[in-house]
């Protein structure tokens, strides 16, 4: 049996995907799958190469997107089941003109005519549990207590507490944290002897680099690492999987934690922690929001130009919190 999947486009929404391909890899433990999407949603399974057939998609990219996606169909070719994780128009075309034999997703931007079954969208339940929705046509037995998985070769790490930093977040600036705050919280844990690393992507240097600049007057700098568009998809994961607690925002690395068991503080404002919450994580962690009336508003800036769901978390907080899960 051949099963192609088409990944969520964000990382972190990629991550809560895991528990289905995990479904759909134990009741199909013979078949064979094939894996499209974007850099980063495919860089999450680089170090499982040996699994699946991975393709990335670039069609977004293109001039000519419809031709483009219809190119990319063809050279995919015929599944036995195809799924998407995906909601819009391009990624149920992609299915159709795969010729598959079965092609499931959501019920959203009229394109129930192009999928085989075409299920109702889930409102007000937690992403991965969104996504596991998808395999109801199948009667794939749901695991009780799914959980997010991914492979990961930690890196060797010395006496020191290694503490992860991420002060970003893709989909917009009212995600994150205020950078002072977290620069007061690096400082404080710089100056306690800890290792502090920086992680963010390429969209994150400038922002990063403020920090840092901000940082140097004010804190040793010896056991401060910055990672920032330093690392493949598959470093972050094996760096991650070293720490010994992560600070972030609500974001795909935060989402990365979770599924490695690393305990966290994930800070929310303006998104719906029912949704996008750390699933299912074992380890010590700790999410805070100041829920006000406003939130969540799921815009990528603030509407009200207060920004209070985030500045209302202060820094005293998160230290508090930091000392506590580490048992200090």
């Amino acid at each position: 049996m051949r099963i192609l999947l088409r990944l969520p486009t964000w990382l972190g929404d990629a991550v809560m995907a895991t528990p289905t391909l995990h479904a759909l890899k134990a009741h199909y433990p013979q078949a064979s799958f094939t894996l499209v999407g974007s850099p980063a949603s495919i860089g999450l399974f680089e170090q499982e190469k040996s699994a699946y057939h991975l393709i990335i998609d670039h069609t977004k990219d293109s001039a000519n997107r419809l031709w483009a996606t219809f190119r990319l169909a063809q050279e995919v070719g015929k599944h036995d089941l195809a799924i998407t994780f995906q909601n819009n128009l391009p990624s149920a075309l992609f299915l159709y003109c795969t010729k598959s034999t079965r092609r499931i997703g959501f019920a959203k931007n009229l394109r129930s005519y192009l999928l085989t079954d075409s299920l109702p969208y889930p409102h007000q339940i937690h992403q991965v549990e969104r996504y596991l929705a998808l395999l109801e046509p199948l009667s794939i037995p749901i695991p009780s207590k799914p959980r997010l998985s991914l492979h990961s070769s930690p890196v060797p790490k010395g006496e020191r507490i290694r503490i992860g930093i991420n002060a970003g977040a893709k989909y917009g600036s009212a995600k994150r944290w205020c950078e002072e705050y977290f620069i007061q919280v690096m400082a404080s844990l710089l100056h306690r002897g800890f290792e502090v690393i920086l992680y963010g992507g390429r969209d994150e240097i400038k922002a990063n680099e403020r920090i840092i600049n901000a940082l140097h007057p004010i804190a040793p700098l010896q056991h401060f690492i910055n990672l920032t568009a330093k690392t493949s998809i598959s470093e972050l994961i094996d760096s991650i999987a070293s720490l010994d607690l992560f600070l972030t925002n609500d974001s795909g690395p935060m989402h990365i934690a979770s599924s490695l068991d690393i305990p966290l503080i994930a800070l929310f404002g303006p998104t719906d922690s029912t949704e996008t919450s750390p699933y299912n994580h074992t380890a010590k962690s700790v999410m805070i929001s100041k829920h006000l009336s406003c939130s969540p508003c799921k815009q990528r800036e603030c509407p009200l130009k207060h920004h209070q769901c985030m500045r209302l978390i202060t820094p005293d907080e998160v230290l508090k919190q930091i000392d506590e899960l580490l048992d200090l």
